[in-house]
C-alpha cells in the first residue's frame, strides 16, 4: 500500500551468456557476471522494468548454464508475502524469477564423392558435396568453400546447388557457396562441380579434393567451423564432421617403344 523505497535487485547472468557492455539500464551495475540495482522506488501498483542484452555463447555442458535467475534482494519497507536475498534456488517467492533459453542447433554434416575415381587424363569430372542436417532447426546462412587442387581445373560456371536459397562464385580453383539453406534430415542439400583431370605435376595430394562448411548462423554441437583440415587430432586430414575430402587415381599407361630389323646387311632389293 506505500511507494516502496531503496529498492535493490541483482541479476546473475550465467556462463552461457556474456553480458553487452553498455546495454544495462536504470543504472544497473556489472560485477563479473552479475548485475545490481540499487536505490529504485516503486509507487503503490507502479513497475519498473531493468533491462540488458547478453550475446548466447556456445555450450559447454556446465549445469544451469542458460538458467538465468533475478530476484529483489533489498527494500526500506517491509514485503508481507516473500523476503529479499534469500534466494534457494526453486523461486519458491514472488521476488524471484528465472527464464531458460535453449540455443538452436544445427548439426551440420558434409560428405564428397566423385564420378569417376579412375579418370584419364583430360577427362571432365563431378564431384558432389552432400550437406545433411541432424540439429533441431534449419540451417541457415550455410556457408561452403571448396579449394580445388591443382590437379584439377574448374569448368567455369558448373557449381551448382539444390538448396533453395544461397548463391556460388567460382574465383579460379575456388569455389565458396555462401547463404544456404539446409532443411533437417540427411542428404538435403547437393553441391556439385564439373572439373577437368590436369596432368601429374608431382605436388603432394594434387587429386585430393577437400570441402568444408565455412560459417553457419546455428550453434554446431560436434564440428567448429573456424577449423580445417589442416587441424585434424589424427592425421587423417579430417578434423570433424563440417569437412570431407575425396580423390581420385589417374589412369596410367607407360607406353615404351623398341624396333629391331630381321636382317641388318641386305642386299638390294631384298
Amino acid at each position: 500500500s506505500d511507494t516502496a523505497t531503496g529498492v535493490s535487485a541483482s541479476d546473475m547472468v550465467p556462463s552461457g551468456y556474456t553480458i553487452t557492455a553498455g546495454s544495462i539500464d536504470n543504472g544497473g551495475v556489472a560485477t563479473g557476471n552479475q548485475i545490481d540495482w540499487t536505490g529504485l522506488s516503486l509507487a503503490d501498483g507502479a513497475s519498473v522494468t531493468l533491462s540488458y542484452s547478453v550475446t548466447v555463447n556456445a555450450p559447454t555442458g556446465a549445469l544451469g548454464e542458460y538458467s538465468n535467475t533475478a530476484e529483489i534482494t533489498g527494500s526500506d519497507q517491509y514485503d508481507p508475502d516473500s523476503t529479499p536475498d534469500n534466494d534457494d534456488g526453486d523461486q519458491s517467492e514472488d521476488d524471484e524469477g528465472n527464464f531458460t533459453i535453449t540455443p538452436q542447433t544445427s548439426d551440420l554434416s558434409i560428405t564428397k564423392s566423385v564420378s569417376d575415381g579412375t579418370p584419364n587424363v583430360g577427362d571432365t569430372v563431378t564431384f558432389t558435396i552432400t550437406l545433411s542436417n541432424a540439429g533441431t532447426v534449419a540451417g541457415t546462412g550455410v556457408s561452403v568453400q571448396d579449394i580445388v587442387p591443382v590437379g584439377y581445373s574448374v569448368v567455369s560456371g558448373t557449381a551448382t546447388s539444390t538448396s533453395t536459397t544461397g548463391t556460388s562464385v567460382i574465383a579460379g580453383n575456388q569455389v565458396d557457396w555462401t547463404a544456404l539453406s539446409v532443411p533437417l534430415g540427411t542428404d538435403s542439400v547437393s553441391l556439385t562441380i564439373d572439373a577437368i583431370v590436369n596432368a601429374p605435376t608431382g605436388a603432394a595430394n594434387e587429386y585430393i579434393n577437400g570441402v568444408e562448411i565455412t560459417a553457419a548462423d546455428q550453434y554446431d554441437p560436434d564440428s567448429d567451423p573456424s577449423s580445417d583440415a589442416d587441424t585434424d587430432d589424427n592425421g587423417d586430414g579430417i578434423n570433424d564432421d563440417d569437412e570431407a575430402t575425396v580423390g581420385v587415381v589417374i589412369e596410367q599407361a607407360d607406353l615404351s617403344i623398341s624396333k629391331t630389323i630381321n636382317n641388318p646387311s641386305p642386299n638390294v632389293g631384298e
